[in-house]
């Protein structure tokens, strides 16, 4: 009989079962992976969405990530360190000899040309013209081409916050509408549910695409069928130039590194992207560097302790980092409550930019 699988997806018991899709937004529609061994689910990435035709999104902890390892791999890895067992220790536990390290898997890119395309019509796009209100044009201008921020027709207004790693490759790029005071955009969807305006470009190329009833391109199928999208930090092109010796400051939103680099110009600041991105895969890049980490406001503290934990465990393998009280003692329990983050925060605070940063 065939051994059954330590990770498997968990199987359906009602709506609170099932998470909400970190790629298309659904509510309750991705069935997390479990770890049989303890009855938990894994990180919130891991799952499969069952809006197979709409969305697709499925990411397993067996899938080999840009690291080369998968999150099995890792799991494995991190008992074996934490049970001091050597190499030799390790040959010796069974009959088999070590196999060779599995090579590590390239990336899933997009062509970088869809990004330089993207970059202008700021016109239109309410995020570009949210930095020019606030702190100028020419500090918006600067901004923009900081973090390489693109321009996108699938919404109204909408922005393209892109994911380019640490060797300039396109991994992804999240298509965003804000409001006009920065926040984004919540819409009643056919079924009655809230959800809010985020996609993805391959989302948007497809859709465009089926729009024109025109297959989709080659590059587009491989990059859809490929699985985990954009393993990556937001931001990390800024590592070319920016000093060792100047910390890396992470957030969760792109939108919050962005607005957060002209308060804070001692850090580099980067996002993760989601509460639970946070792990040693996303920042291999910064090993070296003094991090700090500055968790959203949440309620009962949540966030704070999840990244407090987290960060405790990357200390362990080697990482230099802190973890920011700033919003968890500064923000009222009505912010706390609605979640409010450090760009939240400062823009409420703002009292307006200098003649010199409205400046070409």
């Amino acid at each position: 009989m065939a051994k059954p699988y330590r990770y498997q997806l968990r199987p359906y018991g009602g709506p609170a079962t099932r998470l909400d899709c970190p790629n298309c937004g659904g509510k309750r529609t991705l069935a997390p992976y479990i770890d049989r061994r303890t009855n938990e689910a894994l990180p919130a990435e891991y799952g499969r969405c069952n809006r197979e035709e709409k969305c697709g999104y499925h990411r397993s902890p067996y899938h080999i990530e840009a690291d080369g390892l998968s999150y099995k791999e890792r799991v494995h890895q991190e008992h074996r360190a934490a049970n001091h067992l050597s190499p030799v220790a390790t040959l010796t536990r069974g009959r088999n000899a070590l196999k060779p390290a599995a090579p590590a898997a390239k990336p899933s890119t997009l062509p970088a040309h869809l990004l330089e395309q993207s970059m202008g019509q700021y016109e239109r796009n309410r995020f570009a013209r949210l930095l020019q209100s606030h702190f100028g044009a020419g500090v918006a201008a600067e901004l923009l081409l900081r973090f390489q921020i693109g321009t996108s027709a699938y919404w109204n207004g909408a922005c393209v916050f892109w994911l380019v790693d640490e060797q300039q490759r396109v991994r992804g790029g999240q298509v965003v509408q804000f409001d006009e005071e920065g926040h984004t955009v919540k819409a009643v969807a056919a079924d009655g549910s809230v959800r809010r305006r985020t996609s993805w470009v391959h989302t948007a190329l497809s859709a465009h695409y089926q729009r024109k009833s025109q297959p989709l391109p080659g590059w587009l199928t491989d990059y859809i069928e490929a699985g985990s999208k954009s393993p990556c930090l937001f931001g990390l092109p800024q590592l070319t130039t920016a000093p060792l010796d100047m910390p890396v400051a992470i957030v969760e939103a792109p939108k919050t590194a962005v607005l957060c680099t002209p308060y804070f110009p001692g850090f580099t600041w980067l996002a993760v992207g989601a509460l639970s991105y946070l792990n040693d895969s996303r920042l291999t890049p910064l090993r070296g560097r003094g991090i700090v980490l500055f968790p959203d406001a949440s309620e009962n503290g949540r966030a704070y302790q999840e990244w407090s934990a987290a960060a405790e465990k990357l200390r362990r393998q080697g990482f230099k980092i802190e973890v920011s009280d700033l919003l968890e003692k500064g923000a009222t329990e009505e912010q706390k409550q609605q979640g409010i983050d450090l760009a939240d925060l400062l823009l409420t605070q703002w009292e307006g930019f200098p003649p010199s940063w409205n400046e070409h």
